[in-house]
Protein backbone atom coordinates (compact mmCIF):
# COMPACT_ATOMS: atom_id res chain seq x y z
CA UNK A 1 0.00 0.00 0.00
CA UNK A 2 3.12 1.93 0.67
CA UNK A 3 4.28 1.98 -3.06
CA UNK A 4 0.66 2.89 -4.09
CA UNK A 5 0.70 6.40 -1.92
CA UNK A 6 4.24 7.18 -2.97
CA UNK A 7 3.29 6.24 -7.02
CA UNK A 8 0.30 8.61 -6.37
CA UNK A 9 2.18 11.57 -4.64
CA UNK A 10 4.60 11.64 -7.20
CA UNK A 11 2.35 11.59 -10.16
CA UNK A 12 0.59 14.57 -8.55
CA UNK A 13 3.97 15.97 -7.53
CA UNK A 14 4.53 15.50 -11.59
CA UNK A 15 1.00 17.02 -12.31
CA UNK A 16 1.32 20.13 -10.29
CA UNK A 17 5.29 20.62 -11.27
CA UNK A 18 3.73 21.12 -15.03
CA UNK A 19 0.64 23.06 -14.06
CA UNK A 20 3.60 25.41 -12.38
CA UNK A 21 5.35 25.46 -15.55
CA UNK A 22 2.48 26.55 -17.51
CA UNK A 23 1.37 29.25 -14.89
CA UNK A 24 4.99 30.71 -14.91
CA UNK A 25 4.90 30.69 -19.24
CA UNK A 26 1.45 33.02 -18.90
CA UNK A 27 2.82 35.19 -16.57
CA UNK A 28 6.20 35.74 -18.72
CA UNK A 29 4.40 36.43 -21.61
CA UNK A 30 1.66 38.87 -20.13
CA UNK A 31 5.05 40.73 -18.34
CA UNK A 32 6.79 40.63 -21.82
CA UNK A 33 3.07 42.08 -23.89
CA UNK A 34 3.35 44.69 -20.99
CA UNK A 35 6.84 45.64 -21.36
CA UNK A 36 6.12 45.91 -25.25
CA UNK A 37 3.12 48.15 -24.58
CA UNK A 38 5.26 50.41 -22.57
CA UNK A 39 7.95 50.27 -24.94
CA UNK A 40 5.78 51.71 -27.58
CA UNK A 41 4.41 54.72 -25.56
CA UNK A 42 7.69 55.73 -24.84
CA UNK A 43 8.87 55.41 -28.68
CA UNK A 44 5.83 57.77 -29.33
CA UNK A 45 6.96 59.84 -26.76
CA UNK A 46 10.25 60.30 -27.79
CA UNK A 47 9.18 60.43 -31.21
CA UNK A 48 6.93 63.59 -30.90
CA UNK A 49 10.13 64.96 -28.66
CA UNK A 50 12.33 64.71 -31.52
CA UNK A 51 9.96 65.80 -33.82
CA UNK A 52 11.57 62.70 -36.29
CA UNK A 53 9.46 59.93 -36.69
CA UNK A 54 11.35 58.34 -40.04
CA UNK A 55 13.73 55.56 -38.26
CA UNK A 56 16.43 56.16 -41.29
CA UNK A 57 16.49 60.00 -40.54
CA UNK A 58 20.25 61.29 -39.68
CA UNK A 59 18.15 62.74 -35.84
CA UNK A 60 16.14 59.95 -35.37
CA UNK A 61 16.24 59.39 -31.29
CA UNK A 62 19.19 56.97 -30.25
CA UNK A 63 17.31 55.67 -27.55
CA UNK A 64 13.88 55.43 -29.92
CA UNK A 65 16.15 53.15 -31.97
CA UNK A 66 17.26 51.09 -28.81
CA UNK A 67 13.91 50.85 -27.84
CA UNK A 68 12.66 49.64 -31.16
CA UNK A 69 15.30 47.04 -30.64
CA UNK A 70 14.18 45.95 -27.36
CA UNK A 71 10.57 45.69 -28.59
CA UNK A 72 11.37 43.25 -31.14
CA UNK A 73 13.42 41.32 -29.21
CA UNK A 74 10.59 41.24 -26.14
CA UNK A 75 7.96 40.34 -29.26
CA UNK A 76 10.27 37.48 -30.74
CA UNK A 77 10.29 36.03 -26.92
CA UNK A 78 6.99 35.97 -26.58
CA UNK A 79 6.10 34.31 -29.93
CA UNK A 80 9.19 31.93 -28.25
CA UNK A 81 6.95 31.48 -25.04
CA UNK A 82 3.92 30.79 -26.95
CA UNK A 83 5.56 27.63 -28.50
CA UNK A 84 6.45 26.75 -25.43
CA UNK A 85 3.27 27.25 -23.42
CA UNK A 86 1.65 25.42 -26.17
CA UNK A 87 4.29 22.36 -25.64
CA UNK A 88 4.38 22.90 -21.54
CA UNK A 89 0.15 22.71 -21.95
CA UNK A 90 0.42 19.21 -23.76
CA UNK A 91 2.90 17.92 -21.07
CA UNK A 92 0.06 18.72 -18.41
CA UNK A 93 -2.62 17.55 -20.07
CA UNK A 94 -0.37 14.13 -20.62
CA UNK A 95 0.24 14.19 -16.91
CA UNK A 96 -3.36 14.20 -15.71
Amino acid sequence: MKSRESMVQLRRFDVDEKQQKVADIEVMIQDFSQMVVDLDRQIEVEQERAGVTDVNHYAYPTFAMAAIQRRDNLSASIEDLGDKLDAAREDEEVAQ
